[in-house]
């Protein structure tokens, strides 16, 4: 999460991921990332999906633009805020060792 430290907020963004009957509440911060239970609505960004474009997104599959052109995702944010969640999810995924 160290290089990650530069574009992330100082106060806790919080990201509500949908899926089928599912969600969960995050809490991304220069301090890290966590799991909530109670949200500020002010600084919430909401993603929605269903489970198999979620897990798509969070192993880096495929982008977040990408998502949201297909249509198999959509998100209630801010573009900005949207600009900053592909970037964390890009420079988070994991990556292929090659041998």
């Amino acid at each position: 999460m160290n290089m990650l430290a530069p574009i992330l907020p100082n106060d806790c963004l919080y990201i509500q991921l949908q899926w089928e009957n599912e969600q969960i509440l995050l809490c991304i911060s220069k301090e890290g990332i966590r799991r909530v239970e109670e949200v500020n609505a002010e600084r919430m960004i909401t993603i929605r999906g269903s489970a198999q474009a979620m897990m798509s997104l969070l192993k880096g599959s495929l982008k977040l633009q990408q998502q949201l052109r297909l249509n198999e995702l959509s998100v209630t944010a801010s573009f900005r805020h949207i600009l900053l969640l592909e970037s964390i999810f890009f420079l988070a995924k994991p990556y292929d060792v090659v041998r």
